[in-house]
Formats: C-alpha cells, sequence, structure tokens
C-alpha cells in the first residue's frame, strides 16, 4: 500500500480491521472514502466530525442523512453524534458496502454504484440491459445511475492507483 496518500493512510488503524472484518478490501474502502471525502480534507470542518455534499453526507465515507436517518441520529452516552466517531462511520460505510456485494451477487461496480445511488436504482439500472450485456455495458449502466456518473469507475480507479497498478478495463 505504498501508494496510499497520508490523508487516507493516517485512517489505517481504522479501517484494516474494518474492512476485515467485513471480508473487504481495505483499498477499496480507502478508494470510497477517497471520493467521498479525501480522507475528512474535503469536509466541513475537516475531519471526521465534518459534513459534506450540502451538509447531507455525515463523516469520512460520508453516510447520507436522508438515505440513513436511523444511523446518522443515533447518539452515544454524551448525547455526541455517533456517525462522527471514525471507527463507527466507516463500519457502517463497510457494512453498506458489504450489503450491496451481497445483494448483487459479488458484482463490485454495482456495490459501488450502489453505495451511491442506492441498491433500488442500480437494480433498475441492471434490469433494462440485455442479457448478454458486456462488462463495460454493465460498468456504464450503474455508473449511469450515480453522481457524475461515473462514481464506481472512479473508485476502482482509485483502488488500482493505491495499489500501483493501471486501472482494470471491466470495472469488475
Amino acid at each position: 500500500m505504498s501508494q496510499l496518500p497520508s490523508r487516507l493512510s493516517r485512517w489505517r488503524s481504522t479501517v484494516e480491521p474494518i474492512a476485515a472484518l467485513y471480508r473487504l478490501d481495505p483499498l477499496l474502502v480507502y478508494a470510497v472514502m477517497d471520493r467521498e471525502s479525501l480522507g475528512g480534507d474535503a469536509l466541513t470542518p475537516k475531519g471526521p466530525s465534518g459534513t459534506g455534499d450540502h451538509g447531507h453526507g455525515r463523516g469520512l465515507m460520508q453516510v447520507d442523512d436522508r438515505a440513513h436517518k436511523g444511523f446518522v441520529s443515533a447518539v452515544d452516552d454524551l448525547g455526541r453524534p455517533l456517525w462522527q466517531d471514525p471507527s463507527v462511520n466507516v463500519l457502517y460505510g463497510c457494512r453498506l458496502l458489504r450489503r450491496n456485494l451481497d445483494s448483487l451477487d459479488g458484482y463490485m461496480a454495482g456495490a459501488l454504484a450502489a453505495y451511491n445511488a442506492g441498491l433500488g436504482r442500480v437494480r433498475s439500472a441492471l434490469a433494462r440491459l440485455p442479457p448478454d450485456a458486456t462488462d463495460a455495458q454493465r460498468l456504464a449502466a450503474v455508473d449511469g445511475v450515480t453522481t457524475g456518473r461515473d462514481y464506481a469507475s472512479n473508485v476502482l480507479s482509485r483502488r488500482e492507483r493505491f495499489a500501483g497498478s493501471a486501472p482494470a478495463a471491466s470495472g469488475a
């Protein structure tokens, strides 16, 4: 992981055990975190207790308050929002990613797109494809429902960059 930027490597002790718990590639988790919050650097205020996406994204993994009301409203014994705890935020983000992967039979690009756009929108996009759709067509379909129309491709590209290799062409 020598290609991992310092903005992300500072979260190594948080990300890696949680990624292992959910059987996820830690580089993929870092790539989602990088796309969502630049490791907290793109948040206001900067860091794990910041928000993004016009105040709707919460914490390092940018858990959306509109789609995850229960999580975002949960507080600890002192009344502090749990989403501000980096470990809790990463745990929740990894749980969402694992749920998406399991729901889509391990289709990584679809799971990433669902992290951004929701599982229903991704399933609908995939259902509109012919049975013989290529990997490139599947990737274009799931990216087409995401922010910027490139979410899965972008996260996969970041993951490959962090690994020190060229991006995968299929996005699978």
